[in-house]
């Protein structure tokens, strides 16, 4: 691993946000905040701008990921990844964020993806070959093929 990614996690049950603060965190990452709510996420989300926001998508009460989503997917350099049990009910551009793991996610999948996604923060396109258990929206996949491509100056620092 290269530089750790600094990495938000959104999740409303105690237990798999532990779970996936522990893998991160043992791959080297650097989890700088933990939400539990729609509210709280967005807050720490603009505050601590994390390379990556692993993100539920249907949070207790009234929060919901979809909310995170829309509210913090203009911060520059930010990749969002939905961590969800509901993964068929996204659209095929995964409702906003670059990309979704399915729950429940094995071990091998949170370190793959996580390989995945260094590589797309730190050197894209990426070389490794995408994890099975990552879907990446159609969209993100245009944007990393971009850097493939010879472009004008403007164009080849933009961000998803």
């Amino acid at each position: 691993m290269s530089t750790p990614l600094r990495v938000m996690i959104v999740e409303d049950e105690a237990v798999i946000q532990m779970q996936l603060e522990m893998l991160l965190e043992d791959a080297g990452h650097i989890v700088v905040a933990t939400a539990f709510s729609a509210e709280e996420a967005i807050a720490d989300a603009h505050r601590t701008r994390p390379d990556v926001v692993f993100v539920d998508m249907r949070l207790r009460g009234r929060s919901s990921g979809l909310d995170v989503v829309d509210a913090i997917r203009a911060i520059e350099g930010t990749i969002i990844v939905f961590v969800t049990a509901n993964a068929a009910d996204l659209d095929e551009e995964c409702d906003g964020a670059a990309a979704v793991i399915a729950k429940p996610f094995s071990v091998g999948v949170i370190e793959e993806s996580m390989r995945y996604i260094e590589e797309c923060v730190h050197r894209p396109p990426p070389e490794a070959k995408r994890p099975l258990g990552l879907r990446v929206a159609p969209s993100y996949d245009a944007h990393l093929e971009s850097f493939r491509r010879p472009q004008s100056g403007s164009d080849r620092g933009a961000q998803f």
